[in-house]
């Protein structure tokens, strides 16, 4: 381990606070990296230099440090990690008088090292977890032998059945990324739950979750994952300075199904922000048909069903068609319902109606026509949002 200027003016500042006298902390090469004195902060500290060489304590008086450059009059003690000298701590000021210091200032020394040293490796291993579960919604890791080694150290046991989630992020006041800072406290809320469930930040808005499930006799205990969903939504709604959205993607089985699970809840995130975008939970298994829909939009079935119904768009300049239609969808066709919350008389609904089979060409009561235009109108409704 080296000592950087950030831990060596750690060392210092704690020093100081405690001793009152000047601390200089040097590095393997005897360079003066952390200080009382910023003014030397970088200059070559010979008295360091021959503390390395020697491995050992050594004192200079004010008449020994005038012949040394970069030295001062004081103590200077070795450094030691696991054995291994790794720099040098000065105290400025009569040997005899700050001795009594020295103790106290490598203990000093030694803990803000160790505390750097546990938080260097709380951050490589969330590296190396991060990069697990990337392989793993990524697919494809079969065959690479730095996963495996990865998975090993990170002690991950890839057996346990999971379900990908997706928690996106954004700023309540401006609606774009929140900072790193605070999406890396997010994760660590978050991951206080179950050791076996996997988190990462997988983007600059959003939080990938390999959920631990249950099973039961084979089949995945889906109401369980969904009371995992909502205590996350709990947890998030105390953030007020975010806005969020949580979705829970299907479950594959297997270690490969983890993929699939990723890519279903990317898909139900974007189709649930479109259609339902005041709801803050999304589920792939109950939002299916919506889901089918926005993939139709992307084969060349979606388009024909759009242009057809933009017929109606073309007949209808005042909105009422259009309006009828969303309402009457809305009420699950019921003829009576719709006339009361349109707050028109009933023939004046089925006039409507009779509109819209004359333009379109199709019949209502005809199921297949019926579920034609549903689908075509919430295509329209998707396709005329903002991005």
């Amino acid at each position: 381990m080296y000592i950087d200027h950030q831990i060596a003016q750690k060392i210092v500042d704690r020093s100081m606070k405690i001793i009152g006298h000047n601390v200089n902390v040097m590095n393997h090469q005897a360079i003066i990296v952390g200080s009382g004195d910023p003014d030397r902060i970088d200059q070559l500290h010979e008295g360091a230099l021959q503390v390395l060489n020697a491995k050992a304590e050594i004192d200079f008086d004010s008449d020994q440090a005038e012949s040394l450059t970069g030295v001062q009059g004081g103590i200077n003690i070795p450094i030691t990690n696991d054995g291994q000298i790794i720099g040098v701590v000065g105290i400025t000021g009569n040997p005899n008088e700050v001795r009594k210091y020295a103790d106290l200032v490598v203990m000093t020394a030694e803990l803000v090292l160790e505390q750097a040293m546990l938080a260097a490796q709380v951050r490589w291993d969330r590296r190396l977890q991060e990069s697990v579960i990337v392989r793993l919604i990524e697919g494809g890791w079969q065959n690479d032998t730095l996963f495996n080694d990865r998975v090993e150290r990170m002690k991950i046991d890839l057996n346990i059945p999971r379900v990908a989630m997706i928690v996106d992020l954004r700023s309540a006041a401006t609606q774009k990324d929140i900072s790193l800072t605070t999406m890396q406290g997010i994760l660590r809320l978050l991951e206080k739950r179950d050791p076996d469930t996997l988190l990462a930040i997988s983007s600059p808005t959003q939080i990938v979750i390999l959920q631990k499930i249950l099973l039961r006799n084979e089949h995945w205990d889906y109401q369980k994952s969904q009371e995992h969903q909502e205590k996350y939504r709990l947890q998030l709604a105390k953030q007020t300075d975010i806005n969020f959205h949580i979705s829970l993607g299907q479950y594959f089985e297997g270690i490969e199904g983890l993929a699939e699970s990723y890519q279903s809840a990317l898909k139900t995130l974007e189709v649930g922000k479109l259609s339902h975008p005041k709801q803050q939970l999304f589920s792939a298994r109950e939002m299916l048909l919506d889901l089918v829909l926005k993939d139709s939009l992307e084969s060349w079935s979606g388009p024909q069903l759009l242009a057809d119904y933009e017929k109606l768009v073309k007949k209808d300049s005042n909105g009422s068609l259009q309006k009828t239609l969303q309402v009457y969808f809305a009420n699950n066709t019921d003829f009576s319902l719709t006339a009361e919350s349109l707050h028109v008389h009933r023939n004046t609904l089925r006039y409507r109606l009779e509109k819209i089979n004359e333009i379109l060409d199709i019949d209502l009561k005809n199921l297949q026509d019926l579920f034609r235009l549903y689908i075509a109108t919430r295509l329209s409704e998707w396709d005329n949002k903002p991005e």
